[in-house]
């Protein structure tokens, strides 16, 4: 289905036991398409041209009540659309992205189920503003949550469980928006990230299973409130994007991508962390020797910790305090 004209809402008028499904018929690679006319599959996904030299935007859209499942790329997709609206839907077995709004701004994401996303993120937020994440249930993927070069986005109260890693914040290098910035995580209930990670070769790919919250570089993330529990790596970290390309024994120079790679101003206040980095990682001495509830690889500035409760480790011991 594919939709490029402003204030259209698809409502599933569902009846119990008996959902409106969309469903791949063979060889679909999207469930649901929504951009302007010059966006449209064939495209770049990440790349859409909404901000170019003749820049477009699709204005309103909403999607309630359906299910999704098992298209070979994304499940809806959502690309330079200001104001949306993704609620009470069911995405499924949709193999690259669940749910992807990207390049789009002012929209709302909740209390949908997204399950089954094995190449990267159930729920996905990439290049766009102010878009909240709210009371979904996220599980059986590869990656929970995802907010990527994006501004002033928040994820609160979902829950995120069974994935291979729950929650990514991250700023990488190459598309058309350069910065992360303001991002919120709070009460959320993040327990037993453990599935194993069978991503590509790639940067997800050194990603370790058993991961709760995870924030490479970007800005000012607030990691608030959260309950984390049962992850077999960590429980919250917070890393530089030169960590994750030396993890990939790449040989590029994380300072010359066109992007900051340290974590700058994140607070991790008041979290509840439990039965975190207790995994068997002796395969990987680097990996054994940082698990725990909390980890910081050090890099950064005006990053802070306080008022969270989980168990001290070496990698711990010299959290900074926040003021």
């Amino acid at each position: 289905m594919t939709i490029t004209r402003n204030g259209i809402e698809l409502v599933g008028l569902s009846m119990p036991g008996h959902p409106v499904v969309l469903e791949n018929a063979g060889a679909q690679s999207y469930g649901v398409w929504v951009s302007p006319a010059n966006s449209l599959p064939g495209t770049d996904d990440e790349h859409p041209p909404c901000g170019g030299p003749q820049p477009a935007v699709l204005k309103g859209f909403a999607i309630r009540g359906f299910t999704i499942r098992g298209f070979a790329v994304h499940g809806v997709h959502l690309a330079c659309v200001e104001g949306f609206s993704i609620a009470d839907n069911r995405s499924e077995n949709n193999s690259v992205y669940g749910l992807f709004p990207v390049r789009s701004r002012h929209g709302l994401m909740t209390g949908n189920v997204v399950t089954g996303t094995t190449d990267d993120a159930a729920v996905y937020v990439g290049q766009s503003e102010d878009v909240l994440i709210a009371g979904n249930r996220v599980f059986g993927n590869l990656l929970g949550i995802e907010i990527e070069n994006s501004g002033n986005c928040a994820a609160v109260a979902n829950e995120v469980h069974g994935n291979t890693a729950g929650i990514l914040v991250d700023l990488l290098p190459g598309l058309q928006r350069s910065t992360q910035e303001n991002t919120l995580l709070a009460f959320n209930s993040v327990h037993d990230n453990n599935l194993p990670n069978k991503a590509d070769e790639g940067i997800l790919s050194v990603v370790p299973a058993g991961v709760g919250i995870l924030a490479v570089a970007g800005k000012n993330t607030v990691v608030i409130g959260n309950d984390v529990r049962h992850n077999a790596f960590t429980g919250i970290a917070v890393a530089s994007f030169c960590l994750a390309l030396a993890l990939q024994e790449s040989d590029l120079d994380c300072n010359a991508l066109g992007i900051d790679p340290d974590p700058k101003d994140d607070r991790i206040i008041g979290n509840r962390l439990k039965d975190n980095g207790l995994g068997d990682f002796s395969s990987n001495p680097f990996f054994e020797s940082i698990k725990g509830d909390l980890i910081w690889d050090g890099s950064g500035s005006g990053n802070c910790w306080s008022g969270n409760t989980f168990t001290p480790t070496a990698a711990s011991a010299q959290l900074p305090a926040c003021k």
